[in-house]
């Protein structure tokens, strides 16, 4: 039977009772929750989870780490605590959580200058403000963890403690496919309510911490928004607006799974295209720049097809939902990942297009501004990007960069990721290639000197050409959350469906607060890109195209390329009706890498007009690039 999560008021009484089954509803009111940890009375200053004997630990992805079952327990066991700890101390989950956007309240005494979110989103920024916002959540969870772990049962070897020595908060790679061969979105994120623990004094079923976050009600008072003033948890892909929806998981899985091509696709062109970094790190438009695609971009893909109308897909309420930490996880690792090749580009000084609660629209930001409301000492001072470019300063690293090469590091992402665009001379085999232990392994060089086959992609090893959708429009165009759909072929008249299509390319989101009040003299234009080589390739093999001929490769895509517009309700929305939307097709030339821990080499990507030219929010001929 479930053990309710009123056992987690005491970090003892958990450990005391882990083996006893105690059916019950979960606390719903965490006013009355003692907190876990020591009130702090000055500034909470954010120094990262502390690094012990000098060997700085790796943030492991959530399979991985689920493998270690020591440390597997002590996350689920730290992240229970963590969820009900009392939601006056300003690193309780509740106020953690609503640092990016709702309840809108001044957090560890920082005030707010309007009233959004603190998050920095279409912004130079951006990258770089959610990494501080990571760090403070995994020290708290840390320290959660070592009282848990001190207080196991039974734990005669001293293995809990060895393992909370080293504990960082997981990342969830979503752009490799699952090296068991399981779904991609993660059974204990998605699985069920609750999860069984296996721990020295026996298995229990505890509350799955992962699967949602549960509000008290005077938390859910502070949200005034239809839906998410009544949702009692934090729902994905809800099934009403009432209080009584439940999350459909399911087909979260189905829409991640669909768009999933996409995913590594456009992470290794941004590693491979994307060599400075305002270009990389933020979605805002840069005019006369056919590389539209952007970290952010990417990282709001995956946080619309996760929420579909839910508390993920709104940056008002996005960080409640339990599965935004590993997604930030995973969206710092990227971010890790690009700087490790690309050292010497980083924040720029640039003007915020959109803002935040502590940064005016329009205000000039550059690596000096202060990451607010992210203190780094008990005296008020505040982290700035530059302080956090080497995230060893806070007390991580990730198993592709911690002590490697620029060289080290292309080979463990193309073990990850390569062949995703079609042909390159790297490409592995399907188990192999996008093996979520192999890059790691090469990384950490435990990879046993057993070889990696290369194999070049036939009929040619030499240059070939990509082929990509860029798409702009207007951040308040739709005055909410909404989706933009790339299919090559024909698909289903009814736009429930279109996340589903078999003919999708991939589904592109562009993520808001709840209302985002349009405005044309001040409105943010954001980009995105959709890689279209490996659909193409696909229908190649089919016969239906043949891509050594760039004319029939462009005619095809005039007939075949299609583009549709939804809300988070499922509303298709006129194409010519979405104000500033241009959807185009970039080409660029690409030198095959020729070794395994070598990337191809990108031409200048160049817009194909005929292909859009004349169709609803097509780009034409003499419309800005």
């Amino acid at each position: 039977m479930p053990l309710t999560l009123r056992l987690l008021h005491s970090l003892l009484f958990i450990c005391s009772c882990l083996t006893v089954g105690i059916s019950g509803a979960p606390v719903n009111d965490h006013q009355n929750t003692p907190s876990v940890l020591q009130r702090q009375t000055s500034s909470f200053a954010i120094t990262g989870a502390p690094v012990i004997n000098g060997t700085v630990p790796q943030r492991l992805e959530i399979r991985q780490l689920r493998k270690n079952n020591a440390q597997w327990n002590l996350y689920l066991l730290g992240m229970n605590a963590f969820q009900q700890m009392d939601r006056s101390d300003v690193r309780s989950y509740y106020q953690l959580a609503g640092i990016h956007g709702r309840p809108f309240s001044p957090w560890d005494n920082v005030p707010l200058v309007q009233e959004i979110g603190y998050c920095s989103h279409t912004s130079n920024l951006f990258a770089t403000w959610h990494r501080p916002y990571m760090a403070a959540f995994e020290q708290v969870l840390y320290d959660i963890v070592q009282g848990i772990a001190g207080s196991i049962q039974n734990d005669t070897t001293g293995e809990y403690k060895t393992a909370a020595s080293t504990f960082r908060h997981p990342y969830w790679d979503w752009a490799a496919p699952a090296s068991d061969g399981g779904p991609i979105l993660p059974a204990p994120v998605a699985g069920s309510p609750y999860i069984v623990l296996h721990l020295p004094n026996g298995s229990t079923t505890v509350n799955n911490p992962l699967y949602q976050y549960t509000f008290s009600s005077s938390e859910l008072a502070a949200f005034p928004d239809p839906g998410f003033n009544v949702w009692q948890e934090t729902l994905r892909y809800p099934s009403a607006l009432s209080a009584s929806a439940t999350s459909q998981d399911p087909l979260v899985g189905q829409q991640i799974a669909q768009s999933q091509g996409t995913y590594a696709q456009r992470f290794m062109t941004l590693l491979q295209a994307y060599p400075r970094f305002t270009n990389f790190s933020n979605s805002a438009w840069t005019p006369n720049s056919p590389g539209y695609d952007s970290l952010e971009s990417l990282h709001n893909q995956i946080h619309g097809l996760i929420g579909n109308g839910g508390h993920m897909a709104i940056i008002d309420y996005a960080g409640f939902d339990p599965i935004f930490w590993l997604h930030h996880a995973q969206t710092d690792r990227l971010l890790a990942i690009w700087q490790a090749l690309y050292p010497d580009s980083y924040v720029e000084s640039s003007n915020e297009p959109f803002g935040s609660a502590v940064l005016a629209q329009g205000s000039v930001t550059d690596a000096n501004t202060p990451l607010k409301p992210f203190h780094n000492d008990t005296a008020g001072n505040f982290w700035t990007s530059a302080a956090v470019a080497n995230v060893e300063n806070l007390g991580y690293s990730y198993p592709e960069i911690q002590g490697r090469s620029q060289a080290e590091v292309k080979a463990a992402v193309n073990a990850l990721y390569a062949s995703t665009s079609g042909k390159t001379i790297t490409r592995r085999d399907a188990v192999e290639g996008h093996n979520t232990e192999l890059a790691p392994l090469i990384a950490a060089g435990l990879s046993n000197g057993a070889p990696v086959e290369i194999v070049p992609d036939p009929p040619t090893i030499g240059n070939y050409t990509e082929w990509l959708t860029n798409i702009r429009v207007a951040k308040d165009a739709m005055e909410q959350t909404f989706f933009i759909h790339i299919f090559l072929g024909d698909f289903n008249p009814d736009p429930k469906s279109w996340t589903f299509e078999a003919n999708l390319v991939g589904t592109h989101s562009i993520i808001t607060p709840y209302v985002m009040k349009r405005d044309p003299l001040q409105s943010t234009i954001v980009t995105g890109q959709i890689p279209l080589t490996r659909s193409l390739r696909a229908d190649e093999q089919k016969g239906l195209v043949n891509m050594a001929n760039e004319t029939e490769t462009k005619d095809y895509l005039t007939r075949n390329l299609h583009w549709r517009v939804t809300t988070m309700d499922d509303k298709d929305v006129p194409r010519d009706k979405v104000p500033d939307l241009k959807v185009s097709v970039v080409t660029a030339n690409v030198e095959a890498a020729k070794a395994d821990d070598e990337f191809p080499v990108w031409g200048e990507m160049k817009v194909q007009h005929d292909i859009t030219a004349g169709r609803p929010a097509g780009l034409g001929t003499g419309d800005d690039v």
